[in-house]
């Protein structure tokens, strides 16, 4: 092929590109949940997708696929076709997932083009106000008195609240059962009415409950306070070394074009960052964080391999 041929594809391809841009989306964009309306999964995805409806002036359907710590949500955006009229809210156990499952219907660094990072959640410990236990060190003891029959809630077996309790369980040398759910909004519920004692759960599902004094916040277990609660402590300060970040993103099948992939990126830069959307994000116990798709994509591969030890330490899997 002659460089003038070569060169008329190229513009011919860049034309065809642009043109596509402009045009889309020309109908409703569909938005996969993976955890239940009232997480922060839910949350982030609506807060993003009013802003893209209001942009596009075309509406982000939502459509919530809770269970399996996100894997049916996760495996049937990777079978969508990838034209862009698909996207996928990639949370912490996306990952996780690929440690913790043998046999999952997607590959999890092969069949999603990430697109961008939206917030990142800190994780809690918190007890249910029947519990007479008013900081980490009497929670433990506590825990040790109640002779392995405290028990826990979590998101979901395999997920990261859990995993972290788990640590936490191991470090400080006491039993607990863990009372799994399909998301941190249904194991707030049952924390509430005393269904479990105590849980891991993020700070975006406790706030209101805390504020009233439905829920204790004993520790938090990031690597810095949050700014929400500065008297509470992490785990790390008391002596704990256990570090579970949430976050959540968006994603899309692969094969998606990537000038949908790179308008999508900048549109979700400006979006975390209008005032009004980083107020709400911060008011549900969020941080706005954005990145390129490729920064995206690394901390994901970064996150199996983080994860991989930790998992197999723990014991724990989900079949």
């Amino acid at each position: 092929m002659s460089s003038i041929c070569r060169i008329a594809l190229a513009i011919l391809a860049l034309a065809s590109g642009f043109a596509f841009a402009q045009v889309y989306p020309s109908r409703p964009v569909r938005l996969i949940i993976d955890f239940p309306a009232g997480g922060a999964s839910d949350a982030l995805a609506r807060l993003v997708g009013q802003k893209l409806t209001e942009e596009w002036g075309q509406p982000v359907v939502y459509d919530n696929r809770p269970g399996a710590n996100g894997v049916i949500a996760y495996g049937i955006a990777a079978k969508a076709p990838p034209d862009g009229y698909t996207f996928v809210l990639l949370s912490t156990p996306f990952p996780l997932n690929a440690v913790l499952q043998r046999k999952l219907a997607y590959d999890t660094v092969q069949d999603f083009a990430p697109i961008s990072f939206i917030a990142n959640y800190s994780n809690l410990l918190v007890v249910n106000p029947s519990v007479p236990a008013r900081s980490v060190q009497e929670f433990v003891s506590y825990a040790k008195s109640k002779g392995g029959a405290l028990t826990y809630a979590s998101s979901g077996n395999g997920s990261v609240q859990h995993l972290a309790m788990e640590l936490f369980r191991r470090q400080a040398g006491f039993e607990a059962v863990h009372v799994p759910y399909a998301g941190s909004a249904p194991a707030v519920i049952d924390l509430l009415g005393g269904h479990v004692e105590a849980g891991v759960t993020i700070l975006t599902t406790v706030l209101p409950y805390m504020r009233s004094g439905r829920i204790r916040v004993l520790g938090v277990l990031s690597a810095n306070r949050v700014i929400q609660l500065p008297d509470v402590p992490t785990l790390v300060e008391l002596g704990i070394p256990v570090v579970a970040t949430g976050w959540g993103g968006l994603g899309a099948p692969t094969g998606v074009p990537r000038q949908i992939v790179e308008r999508l990126n900048k549109e979700v830069g400006r979006i975390i960052n209008l005032p009004d959307v980083k107020e709400k994000i911060v008011a549900l116990g969020g941080e706005p964080r954005h990145g390129t798709p490729a920064e995206f994509g690394r901390f994901i591969r970064d996150e199996v391999e983080r994860w991989g030890p930790i998992v197999r330490q723990s014991g724990a899997n989900v079949q």
